[in-house]
């Protein structure tokens, strides 16, 4: 499946920014789909050392016994038939044994499948942007860490020899520069998909999405089902001739941070509006408290921390200590929330409440607070059903305005606040700590919410996660519904 909408464009022309990259050709309204494609190829991690199944990619503990290389998992007895007539004849050659004491190669032998095959060479060749220059990757800590774990392990393998299709349709390219190329695109173009049965995090390479360019405020939502065919909408409305773009990185994290992860995944310096405005949209998510006036904020332009109000400087060498600092005080906490609501006091008197880092530690307590709920055999603690609320209530405007129209996180952030909500009035309720009358005022901003949260779900696939879960905002609608018809009747 490879469908492209009349709506979007394919531009090839020079642009020293983008490269080729897609445009609307048309106003496109917000929910309209722009791209469906299958993958090229799914695929492992660098780091997984679980082998996984090569047809399915589920956990595999078995090889195929045809052609001894690849790992298969107990209810797939076949994969792809040409890769497995390639090493039916290759493991003459070199070891049976290549993948199994170096899974790390998994990835790249797989690409190097899809390239050898002559019916899908072609498709390989549109994975590389026009304005792709090697050697700006050369020596890079990435390339390094390539160099020895996949590169040379492979280039001493034997399995380069036997790459006779390749060779033939383009030269000789069976060397060192090659591969790292085939490790630079792999990690540029992958797009974060779940296996099915574990939902362990896999690499899916799709040809035409790869095109999109990256913006820390996107105007497209990615959708994935379960077979892993993706759909690409409209987030927000898009004029003609405007680029449309995705997003490859955490729009939860600050600019720096942003900034680092693409640089250190996908070699790109990101110049966007919300990178360019210190005050990330007004949302403050990197700005600290400033320790001269009692409401300023210090935010970071150029490298210069000032703040807004009485524009006194913070020493750049404090602020990044201090940043390290927390970080690392977050990362020692082990899911414990009482660590996490101490940090949480700690660092409120050094950054905005937005700030990226309190965000995290909201997040994660709210996530243990839910395991708390889930896992208790007695009735909900009405304090941790009103910690969740307060946290929901406070992550969701920075979400909401980092990640406009059609957004899955802020649905899903949604959902997790209606279902606090909504048990926190039923026990109110049943407690009388308020009447009725409020109650069904609470059950209709409910039904308000659930609506919302499914709206912003319904052009995701039925076979998705997110599918799955219209299908569980659908449950608590009917839940609410009959709660209403039972009291307003009354």
């Amino acid at each position: 499946m490879q469908n492209f909408s009349e709506k979007v464009i394919f531009t090839a022309d020079n642009n020293a920014q983008f490269g080729r990259h897609l445009k609307a050709a048309i106003d496109v309204e917000a929910g309209d789909v722009l791209i469906e494609e299958s993958p090229l190829l799914v695929t492992t991690h660098w780091e997984c050392e679980q082998m996984k199944c090569a047809k399915c990619c589920e956990d595999s503990f078995v090889i195929c016994k045809k052609c001894n290389f690849f790992p298969l998992c107990m209810d797939c007895t076949e994969h792809d038939p040409f890769e497995c007539e390639f090493f039916c004849n290759a493991t003459k050659a070199i070891s049976k044994n290549l993948l199994i004491n170096n899974y790390a190669l998994n990835s790249i032998i797989k690409l190097l499948m899809v390239i050898e095959n002559p019916k899908s060479l072609d498709s390989c060749t549109n994975l590389t942007p026009n304005n792709f220059k090697l050697n700006e990757y050369r020596d890079t800590e990435m390339w390094m860490d390539h160099a020895t774990n996949i590169v040379q392990p492979l280039l001493h393998s034997g399995l380069m020899d036997c790459l006779r299709n390749l060779q033939k349709a383009k030269g000789d390219m069976r060397d060192a520069d090659f591969l790292h190329k085939l490790c630079i695109l792999i990690d540029a173009n992958a797009f974060e998909v779940s296996s099915k049965v574990t939902g362990d995090s896999l690499k899916g390479l799709y040809v035409h999405a790869s095109k999109m360019p990256h913006h820390c405020v996107p105007n497209t939502a990615t959708a994935i089902d379960d077979d892993y065919n993706m759909k690409i909408y409209a987030a927000v409305p898009i004029k003609a001739g405007e680029v449309i773009y995705n997003s490859y990185t955490n729009p939860l994290m600050g600019t720096v941070q942003r900034q680092h992860h693409l640089r250190l995944t996908r070699h790109i310096e990101c110049q966007c509006f919300r990178c360019r405005d210190p005050t990330e949209l007004d949302t403050h998510m990197s700005s600290l408290k400033c320790k001269q006036c009692p409401d300023g904020y210090a935010i970071c332009s150029h490298g210069k921390w000032q703040c807004l109000d009485c524009q006194a400087i913070t020493d750049p060498v404090f602020a990044q200590k201090l940043l390290v600092q927390a970080s690392e005080d977050i990362g020692n906490a082990n899911g414990d929330v009482m660590t996490y609501e101490e940090l949480l006091r700690k660092y409120s008197s050094d950054f905005h409440p937005n700030h990226f880092l309190l965000i995290d530690i909201k997040q994660n307590i709210a996530t243990v607070l839910r395991a708390v709920l889930i896992n208790s055999m007695r009735e909900p603690n009405k304090d941790i059903l009103r910690r969740r609320l307060e946290l929901c209530e406070e992550i969701l405007p920075v979400v909401r305005a980092v990640i406009p129209g059609y957004s899955k996180l802020y649905a899903i952030a949604l959902y997790e606040y209606l279902l606090s909500f909504l048990e926190l009035a039923e026990l109110d309720f049943r407690s009388k700590e308020i009447p009725k009358d409020m109650y069904i005022e609470k059950l209709h901003v409910a039904r308000e919410i659930a609506l919302e949260s499914k709206d912003l779900l319904s052009f995701e696939p039925p076979n998705s996660p997110e599918g799955h879960l219209v299908r569980r905002i659908a449950i608590q609608q009917e839940q609410i519904e009959e709660s209403l018809s039972k009291f307003e009747n009354k």
